[in-house]
């Protein structure tokens, strides 16, 4: 800036200012004599006047010294002036140069604080506009996240009560099923099979899976000799619980029957072997495992190892038969038979009186049970007392049990008819049982 310069020169311009004083004074310092003084009539008259004269000439030499000095001072004064004139325009020039300076600084500062402030304004604006990019975005995605969470909680609202709706329902249909299955069991009880089939059908359809259900109704459809629609309902039952011992039972049953059935041996034998495998497996689980009409299975292997003239087998098995359900006719009476076929006719005796009393107990508290029945009149028709044997059977035939327990009481009597020792009217029980199998056949 200009105003520097004032800065190196005023101080060159203050000296020059000083100097007439300066010299002024140094002159007078110079010139000045020291005065002298006489005493008050020391002089005489000529020396007086000397004296007088010297101090004249020093009066006019201390004068002119005077107008030396005024000289000095008025030029010192015009130049103080000038000096102080030239450090007034200098000065005057410098402010108005400091002044453009400061100006023009203070311009440059306004555009650099300008620019400053714009940058700074263009930076908060691009952060502004940023978050509020980001504001829209994070509103967007709330926005949307609201929308997914609303649409969610719908969904699972819907899933829930849909849910529950199945829940009451399966509730509903469970009851329902049980209820079906009780009555089921009372009309089997009472030999009513078709009833209680057709209520375990609609109980069926509610719960196809059903393992009771299904078991149920393959045990009921292989009372009727329907084994191949038993099998399908008792392998349904075995697939939802493979450990269910009497699903696999009554498999081995099924098998057993239907092979019975069958014309073609090689199928006869494979039925035969799969139903032992099933029998076998299932006792072995549960070794005092009943059938549905409370009967143990060992009787069921047991009357399979007769079919297959394995007879020392079957008569373990009815062994074993009779010691898990001694009150019942059933084993005691087909153990009698085979002591019979096999020669062991004291045994036999045993066994048959031994029916013979079991059944009088039974029919007692139940006269509807034609098997103990069948039992009754196969005993005292081999014990010789063929009236009361022939007496029991037309009280069965009157009863009209299904064709299948005649089917099953004709084929005790054929395999009795090979005994070594022949039984008197035998092969009359037979015929007549024929007859009357035969005729409800045709019914059918």
């Amino acid at each position: 800036m200009r105003f520097k310069f004032l800065v190196h020169w005023l101080p060159l311009a203050l000296s020059l200012v000083a100097l007439p004083f300066a010299l002024a004074g140094f002159y007078l310092i110079v010139t000045q004599e020291d005065p002298v003084v006489y005493e008050q009539g020391a002089l005489d008259s000529q020396e007086a006047a000397d004296v007088a004269a010297r101090a004249l000439e020093q009066a006019e030499a201390n004068n002119d010294t005077a107008d030396t000095i005024l000289g000095l001072l008025e030029g010192g004064s015009v130049l103080l002036t000038i000096i102080v004139g030239v450090v007034a325009f200098v000065f005057t020039l410098n402010l108005r140069d400091l002044r453009s300076d400061l100006e023009g600084e203070a311009e440059a500062n306004q555009a650099k604080v300008d620019s400053e402030l714009k940058f700074r304004a263009e930076q908060m604006n691009n952060a502004l506009s940023a978050r509020e990019a980001e504001l829209r975005q994070l509103t967007t995605e709330l926005t949307s996240l609201g929308e997914e969470s609303r649409r969610r909680v719908e969904e699972l609202t819907s899933m829930i009560t849909q849910r529950l709706d199945e829940a009451r329902q399966l509730a509903e249909n469970s009851f329902r099923v049980l209820s079906l299955q009780l009555l089921a069991e009372q009309q089997v009880r009472a030999r009513n099979y078709d009833s209680a089939i057709s209520m375990l059908l609609e109980a069926h359809e509610l719960e196809p899976e059903n393992q009771t259900t299904n078991y149920l109704l393959g045990y009921l459809y292989t009372a009727q000799r329907k084994f191949e629609t038993a099998l399908d309902y008792l392998e349904t039952a075995h697939r939802v619980a493979p450990n269910f011992a009497p699903a696999q039972a009554a498999i081995g049953l099924a098998q057993r029957r239907l092979g019975d059935q069958q014309t073609d041996v090689d199928r006869r034998n494979r039925l035969w072997a799969e139903a032992e495998v099933n029998l076998s497996k299932a006792l072995a689980m549960d070794h005092a495992l009943l059938d549905g009409d409370g009967e143990s299975y060992y009787g069921t292997l047991g009357g399979l190892y007769r079919r297959q003239g394995r007879y020392d087998d079957a008569v373990r098995a009815y062994e074993r038969a009779v010691e898990v359900t001694p009150s019942s006719s059933y084993p005691v009476g087909n153990l009698a038979v085979l002591y019979k076929f096999t020669g062991r006719d004291e045994e036999a005796r045993e066994k048959f009186a031994r029916v013979e009393r079991i059944v009088e107990s039974i029919i007692e508290d139940s006269p509807g049970d034609y098997w103990a029945r069948f039992d009754l009149a196969q005993a005292l028709l081999v014990q010789g007392k063929t009236d009361q044997a022939f007496l029991q059977y037309d009280e069965i035939i009157a009863r009209k049990p299904p064709v299948s327990a005649f089917r099953a009481a004709i084929s005790a009597l054929q395999f009795l008819a090979q005994s070594p020792q022949s039984v008197d009217r035998l092969d009359e029980a037979i015929a007549m049982l024929e007859r009357t199998a035969a005729k409800l056949e045709s019914t059918a």
